[in-house]
C-alpha cells in the first residue's frame, strides 16, 4: 500500500523534468534564417477597402438599461455611431428575468457621426420584469 504514493511522486517528478527539458530545447531553438519582410509604413497607414467587423464595432457605442413607465417595464438599447460612415445594424436581444424571457429584434440605420441625431438610435422592447440577464448581439455593415 505504501508503494503507490512513491510511484505517484516518481511519475510527477519525471513529468516535471520532461517539461523542463522541452522548455529549454524550445528556448535554444535557432531563429529562422529568412524572416518574412515587415510591412512598409505606407501599407500600415492605409485602411482596407472593406472594413472588417472589428473596425465597425469600434465605431459603435452601446448603452442598455431597464426603464419603467407606469406598470410597463422596458429594456432600452441605444447605439451611437462615432465614424464618418452610415451603418445598418441588425440587433438581436434575449432578456431573461425571474418572470420569463423576452426576445427582441430590430434593424437600425445610423447616420454618420457628423449627422447629429441621425447617428443615435434606440430600441425599446417589453420585458416581463426589471432585472435579470440580457444577451445582445448585432450585425453591422457599411451602407
Amino acid at each position: 500500500m505504501r508503494t503507490m504514493p512513491v510511484v505517484k511522486l516518481l511519475l510527477a517528478s519525471a513529468l516535471c523534468f520532461a517539461a523542463a527539458a522541452a522548455a529549454e530545447e524550445a528556448a535554444n531553438a535557432p531563429a529562422p534564417e529568412n524572416p518574412p519582410p515587415a510591412a512598409s509604413a505606407l501599407e500600415a497607414k492605409q485602411l482596407p477597402a472593406n472594413p472588417s467587423h472589428d473596425d465597425l464595432q469600434s465605431c459603435l457605442k452601446e448603452t442598455d438599461d431597464y426603464v419603467t413607465r407606469g406598470k410597463t417595464v422596458l429594456y432600452v438599447i441605444g447605439l451611437t455611431n462615432s465614424c464618418d460612415k452610415r451603418l445598418r445594424c441588425e440587433i438581436f436581444a434575449n432578456v431573461t428575468g425571474s418572470r420569463g424571457s423576452a426576445l427582441g429584434h430590430t434593424v437600425m440605420t445610423l447616420g454618420a457621426a457628423g449627422s447629429g441625431p441621425a447617428a443615435k438610435q434606440t430600441y425599446s422592447m417589453h420585458v416581463k420584469a426589471a432585472g435579470g440577464m440580457a444577451q445582445i448581439s448585432r450585425e453591422c455593415k457599411v451602407l
